[in-house]
C-alpha cells in the first residue's frame, strides 16, 4: 500500500539504497552545516518593505528561501519510511510558536503551513502571520492540540496508541488526517531561537514522522567589516538526514539559500513585480 504524503523514489543506485539499511536511524544519519550570512540587505528590505505595510520578519525570509529551495532541489524533500526512500508530494514548514495562557503565562503549540507553487515572500508570510494569530489566543487549541489531549486523556493508552502510529507511519498505514495534523510530518522544521535570545544550535531530527531537515536561527552578532565597518550576522544551524540528498546538492542548496537571504529581493514572486520595482538597493 503507497503512502498518502510521497512515493517511492524509482532509479535510485543499489549502493544508495543500501545506506537506509546500514544507517536506519535518523540520528545516525544526520549531518549539520552552518550558515552565516550578512544581514545588511535583508534589514534594509524589510524595513522597506513594513514601511508599505507588509509585515515580514527575519524567520518569514528564512522559511521563504528553504521552501524556495526545496522545490528547485526536489531531493531536499525526500524522507525515509521502512527504510525506503520516498518523495513527498508537497512541501510543509513546521515550527512552534508561543501563545498566551488563560492566566497569562506563555505556552507553546506546533503548527504547520503549506507551500504552494507560485508562493513567495509576501504569500507565505500572510498564511504565517495567519496561522499565528489564530493560535496566539488564551485557551486557543488547534487541531494538533486536541489530538494529544485526547490521546493522553486515558491511563495507560498512549504508549499503546504511539506504538500503533509509528508502526502504521512505517508501513504506510498511517491516515492522511493524521499526516496533516503532524508537525512531525513535514518537509522542514524551523525555530527562531533568536526570538528566545538564544544563540542556534544542531536541532536533532525526530525518529518520529518525516522529518529530514531541521534549521534554528541564533542571536545576530556584529562582526568586523572592511576598515571601521562592522556588520550584522546571523547564524542558522542546520540538520539534515544524510540518507535523502546528494553531498553536491545539498552544497549548492546552502550556497543558494544564504545567496537568497543576502539578496532578498529574490524572494519576490512573478506577482510582486510592482512591489519589486521600488526594491532596488
Amino acid at each position: 500500500m503507497g503512502r498518502s504524503d510521497g512515493k517511492p523514489v524509482k532509479g535510485i543506485p543499489a549502493f544508495d539504497r543500501l545506506i537506509p539499511y546500514i544507517m536506519d536511524r535518523r540520528y545516525d544519519a544526520t549531518n549539520y552545516s552552518k550558515v552565516d550570512f550578512d544581514m545588511t540587505n535583508l534589514h534594509i528590505f524589510l524595513k522597506k518593505l513594513r514601511s508599505e505595510g507588509s509585515d515580514v520578519g527575519i524567520m518569514d525570509a528564512v522559511i521563504t528561501s528553504f521552501a524556495l529551495l526545496l522545490q528547485k532541489y526536489p531531493e531536499l524533500n525526500r524522507f525515509i519510511a521502512n527504510k525506503r526512500i520516498y518523495q513527498r508530494n508537497h512541501v510543509c514548514v513546521s515550527f512552534v510558536i508561543l501563545r498566551r495562557d488563560e492566566d497569562g503565562g506563555a505556552g507553546e503549540t506546533a503548527v504547520k503551513i503549506y507551500i504552494e507553487p507560485g508562493d513567495s515572500l509576501l504569500s507565505i508570510s500572510k498564511k504565517i502571520r495567519e496561522l499565528i494569530e489564530k493560535n496566539d489566543k488564551p485557551m486557543s487549541r488547534n487541531a494538533m492540540d486536541a489530538f494529544v489531549d485526547s490521546l493522553m486523556g486515558i491511563p495507560l493508552l498512549p504508549g499503546f496508541l504511539v506504538a500503533l502510529i509509528k508502526w502504521s507511519d512505517r508501513h504506510g498505514l498511517l491516515p492522511r488526517k493524521i499526516i496533516d495534523l503532524s508537525p512531525f510530518h513535514t518537509s522542514m522544521f524551523i525555530s527562531n531561537l533568536a526570538s528566545l535570545h538564544m544563540n542556534y544550535c544542531y536541532h536533532h531530527l525526530f525518529e518520529f514522522g518525516t522529518t529530514g531537515l531541521f534549521i534554528t536561527l541564533g542571536m545576530p552578532r556584529r562582526v568586523s567589516g572592511r576598515g571601521n565597518e562592522t556588520k550584522r550576522v546571523m547564524t542558522l544551524g542546520v540538520s539534515i538526514d544524510d540518507r535523502i540528498s546528494l553531498g553536491v546538492n545539498w552544497a549548492r542548496a546552502l550556497f543558494e539559500f544564504r545567496k537568497a537571504l543576502e539578496n532578498p529581493e529574490m524572494l519576490l514572486g512573478e506577482g510582486d513585480r510592482a512591489l519589486r520595482a521600488g526594491l532596488r538597493f
